[in-house]
């Protein structure tokens, strides 16, 4: 049986043991891979296991641990990576049949930093299908299921690596976050996630999906945990043409308990408005704790009289057809119908299209930043709805997406922590989102409200 003390501690609770010698990574990571055992038959969050080179990567941190040695707050860490994540010499399908065989030389640069802060790479968590798509029902891998209700999505498409983190299988995960990716699988199973400022981590031997709004970064049980994964997640990478970390790089952690009184919060009305009761009356209670805390709340509507804030899908999807151009010309079999059709699409989609829509996503990240110059975060649901039921999936549900997706077109940084449940005790989330490169601001706000609830602290209670 998994010792469930470990498998949820948070990476900073682990890594206090570890430095005092009252833990071991290898006793980390045997437990976290008896809970996989145990649990992954009913969660299928893992496409595949690294169990042998994790075992000896574990006993490596040990020996290092022992001789006083440790690399830092990620040595001997367990980590979920995402199957959009290059790792050498283990398939890297991008959760698509038509990848099957795909076995990268070289590790992504996000799982190479990993390593060589000596964290453990326990296994590829399921995605949905090239990340298209917001549920993780994944026509060639199977489904994933939401820990907190077998029978509801765990969002997507990053759902593996929020239902692991759910699940105790994980302390620490990668995603990857186009639309939402990151955030609506942790609000929908009441984890913490954080998509950075576009360019700060490094994509480099990440599938992508589209290069304009493609942001790779951390998930977690915890926002400090988020941060200490963006410490070393964060900085160059000459493998993105997008990267812009250089000379950016600090501690994310140094400002977290710095607290939020007098900080300046505002409301967007249009992303605020029909969202279900469960997220509205949640979302106000967190309003009430920001408010305790001393933070200053106001509105703001950053797109007032702007004829379509969502911007066209074709971006995504004439990005995505470039990239699978070839696979999809030779292996139209390995993407399911869905993916196949949406990929055909973007092959359609006119150039002048195209580069308005570009244009458009421009001028949409001019307005966020000239209106958050008055603030100091926005804060928001991270989405309109709940989990909902695992279906086959059919066309895009963009209420889903709808306010996680601004903040991937205005670049800006952006977490999600959860914030409640509803009444069937599925988990909601707020956003916290803030200026370009203002990604310690959002931590701080965001570590400051988890420091006031306990909503982090849930674990979802699994049928034997």
């Amino acid at each position: 049986m998994a010792d469930l003390e470990l498998c949820y501690l948070d990476i900073a609770e682990a890594s206090r043991r570890l430095d005092d010698g009252e833990l071991s990574a290898l006793a980390i990571t045997e437990a976290l891979f008896a809970r996989i055992d145990e649990t992954d038959v009913q969660l299928n969050a893992y496409v595949r296991l690294m169990r042998e080179s994790a075992l000896a990567e574990a006993r490596a941190a040990d020996e290092r641990a022992q001789a006083g040695r440790r690399l830092g707050a990620l040595d001997g860490i367990g980590i979920a990576v995402k199957d959009l994540y290059d790792t050498a010499g283990i398939m890297t399908a991008g959760g698509a049949g038509a990848y099957r065989s795909r076995i990268p030389a070289l590790d992504a640069t996000c799982v190479a930093r990993l390593r060589a802060a000596g964290a453990v790479m326990l296994g590829k968590t399921n995605t949905h299908e090239i990340a298209m798509g917001g549920t993780t029902n994944n026509a060639h891998f199977g489904a994933t299921h939401n820990p907190w209700k077998l029978d509801r999505v765990p969002g997507g498409s990053s759902g593996g690596s929020g239902a692991a983190l759910a699940a105790g299988q994980a302390l620490g995960a990668l995603g990857t976050d186009t639309g939402g990716s990151i955030r609506i699988p942790a609000a929908f199973c009441g984890i913490s996630g954080h998509k950075p400022t576009y360019g700060l981590v490094g994509r480099g031997g990440v599938m992508p999906l589209s290069w304009t709004l493609d942001h790779a970064g951390p998930m977690a049980r915890t926002i400090e945990d988020c941060a200490l994964l963006l410490n070393v997640l964060a900085g160059p990478d000459p493998r993105d043409l997008d990267n812009a970390a250089t000379g950016r790089e600090q501690d994310y952690t140094a400002a977290l308990t710095a607290g939020i009184e007098g900080l300046r919060l505002a409301v967007i009305p249009s992303l605020a408005a029909d969202v279900d009761d469960a997220n509205a009356e949640n979302f106000a209670r967190s309003l009430d704790v920001l408010r305790e805390l001393g933070a200053l709340i106001a509105q703001c509507e950053p797109l007032q009289d702007y004829e379509d804030w969502r911007v066209p899908a074709n971006i995504i999807e004439v990005e995505a057809a470039t990239y699978h151009a070839d696979a999809l010309a030779h292996r139209p079999a390995g993407f399911s119908e869905t993916i196949r059709d949406r990929l055909t699409a973007g092959q359609k989609e006119l150039a002048v299209d195209y580069a308005r829509a570009l244009e458009e996503r421009k001028i949409f990240e001019r307005r966020f930043e000239d209106a958050i110059a008055a603030f100091d975060a926005f804060v928001v649901p991270t989405s309109t709805m709940t989990a909902d039921p695992i279906e086959r999936d059919g066309p895009p549900d963009f209420n889903r997406f709808r306010n996680t997706f601004v903040f991937n077109q205005s670049h800006q940084p952006s977490a999600s922590v959860p914030n409640g449940l509803d009444d069937d005790g599925l988990p909601t989330g707020l956003m916290i989102s803030a200026a370009k490169f203002n990604d310690a601001q959002v931590l701080r706000i965001a570590h400051a409200y988890q420091q006031a609830t306990d909503f982090h602290r849930s674990r979802p209670t699994l049928p034997d």
